[in-house]
């Protein structure tokens, strides 16, 4: 360390109160953060068409600054055709800090829901593919926090008892820097991996994940039976530095946090 860091490191101990802002005006460092996690599923095959469809996806931001630069993006899309095509949806969102205090945020969220009538003794079947990705990086721990996470999620529920009969499951997180770095992925016994990829960049100050699974389903009813099929995706990212501050508390119980979020429904 040089003495000219030596020497503003001797200045903040002695007297922060008094030479904070100007200490932080000529330090030469920048802290930057970066988040992104984005998500795609795609139905497709069905071995027979929808009686219902519905697609939905939301949207949320929030940024603050104070001396720095924060920049959020979430967007979400969604499509299910009422035959044996399918649907498909995807999420991106990514946030961005730069300098001394701010807060970023993005969420997206996705669904499809179908409804379908099976005859007795005749199969359900369809293919899947869900691709899942996340990424971290910060410049200055520990001041700065970046976090990351996803979830691709499906299940199909029994209407007329009310049950879950099969399910999907790929989640992901990344914290950086911190221990919370995980992924999983897990289906019961009627869905079928053909083909999956997991490959997780876990530990330093840039992180990652990439996950892929291409699949199927197929189940045999032995009566008539109203299937609803959702599928479900959240995908989240946030970056600060440093921890929420006294002028941030006071933003958001004065309200005007409301003003500054962005919300879209589409």
């Amino acid at each position: 360390m040089n003495t000219k860091h030596k020497l503003i490191q001797k200045l903040i101990l002695v007297a922060a109160p008094v030479l904070a802002s100007s200490v932080l005006a000529i330090s030469p460092s920048r802290a930057a953060t970066f988040a992104l996690s984005a998500a795609e599923f795609e139905f497709e095959n069905f071995s027979q068409s929808p009686s219902g469809v519905l697609a939905s996806t939301d949207t949320d931001t929030f940024s603050f600054e104070e001396n720095g630069v924060a920049e959020a993006t979430a967007e979400a899309n969604a499509i299910f055709l009422q035959s044996t095509e399918g649907g498909t949806n995807f999420n991106f969102t990514e946030a961005f800090g730069e300098n001394q205090e701010y807060l970023a945020f993005a969420e997206s969220e996705s669904e499809l829901i179908g409804s379908f009538e099976i005859e007795a003794d005749n199969s359900f079947s369809f293919d899947f593919v869900a691709n899942l990705d996340l990424a971290t990086s910060i410049d200055n721990p520990p001041s700065e926090n970046a976090r990351a996470a996803g979830e691709i999620s499906f299940f199909l529920f029994d209407i007329d008892n009310n049950t879950v009969l099969d399910s999907f499951d790929l989640i992901g997180n990344l914290t950086t820097e911190g221990d919370n770095d995980f992924v999983a992925l897990q289906a019961s016994d009627n869905v079928n991996f053909n083909q999956e990829s997991v490959n997780p960049n876990f530990g330093g100050l840039e992180e990652s994940l990439e996950a892929s699974v291409e699949g199927s389903y197929k189940r045999l009813f032995t009566r008539n039976t109203n299937l609803a099929l959702v599928e479900f995706k959240q995908n989240r990212v946030l970056v600060q530095a440093p921890e929420p501050s006294a002028s941030l508390a006071l933003l958001v119980s004065s309200g005007v946090i409301g003003v500054i979020m962005k919300r879209r429904r589409k």
